[in-house]
């Protein structure tokens, strides 16, 4: 037995304020199947994602003749150009539900999962009710503010699967992101240091240290002492502040440490810095 809705979105264009804005294609079909005989995907007939979810008993998903065993909680996602069919148990019940997605903005955000062709099934998502963002599709589809709804559903349900189920590339990523908002946020402060950071993400500081390196070319200690220097530069540019003082308000406790740290970067001392942009300004 099958349900199923099925909507093809044309591009969507709007005026508002004067600013053109496009709701790209994003959801093709979904619908809850409760398969009565086996049935197949051929390869090659969608360019399109499906993401299956299994919403009672259990069952068996080939997908290029792969076999994956599933159970109600298990997500599936097929990738496009791949072949996909259905086994089910003697007397077992077996109900998912899916949604077919297209479009580039879908394929971005399916690489921040941890689903790959290799590894099409993913564990219980800890959301409660999730079968209900499988409900995507709106019957007005030919309408703009239909069109926002599946959208925002569209994202809703794969943001679920971003938080529970991440790639280990988006993991570390978002770690890097959060540490160096830590550092840009908190490099004033004394405290702000390569540990502070590290507990604020919640890792090794090695591990930090390779992870923070190859995303940014920087040691953690490196990236904090740029953001103290690039604003010390500003404040001997624009006040008559002393150097001590500049020194604390960046982060330093030490200005003889403060003044070598800026020579290294600068390749002169503060004094030196603002006597020469001092002089630039007065030419």
């Amino acid at each position: 037995m099958i349900l199923w809705t099925n909507v093809v979105f044309e591009a969507i264009i709007w005026k508002q304020n004067s600013n053109y804005r496009v709701l790209s294609n994003v959801c093709v079909s979904c619908g809850v199947r409760i398969p009565d005989i086996d049935f197949e995907i051929k390869p090659a007939m969608r360019e399109t994602y499906g993401l299956f979810l299994v919403t009672a008993g259990k069952g068996i998903f080939i997908i290029d003749g792969i076999e994956y065993p599933v159970k109600r909680g298990n997500s599936v996602m097929l990738f496009p150009y791949s072949s996909i069919s259905v086994k089910i148990y003697p007397n077992i019940m077996f109900e998912y539900k899916w949604v077919e997605l297209t479009g580039f903005e879908i394929a971005v955000m399916i690489s921040r999962t941890n689903f790959s062709k290799s590894r099409p099934v993913a564990p219980e998502i800890p959301v409660e009710s999730l079968f209900q963002y499988f409900d995507v599709c709106d019957d007005n589809s030919d309408t703009v503010y239909a069109a926002c709804r599946t959208n925002g559903k569209v994202l809703i349900l794969l943001s679920y699967y971003i938080q529970y189920y991440p790639s280990r590339k988006s993991t570390e990523t978002d770690y890097i992101m959060q540490a160096r908002d830590y550092i840009e946020r908190n490099f004033r402060e004394v405290s702000c240091t390569v540990k502070s950071v590290a507990d604020k993400v919640q890792l090794d500081r090695t591990y930090l240290y390779r992870l923070f390196k190859e995303e940014t070319g920087f040691s953690v200690i490196e990236y904090i002492n740029n953001c103290r220097i690039g604003r010390a530069c500003t404040m001997l540019n624009n006040t008559n502040v002393q150097i001590k003082d500049v020194a604390l308000s960046v982060g330093f406790s030490d200005q003889l440490y403060f003044s070598k740290v800026f020579r290294k970067l600068k390749g002169i001392t503060p004094t030196e810095y603002r006597k020469k942009h001092a002089n630039e300004t007065t030419l």
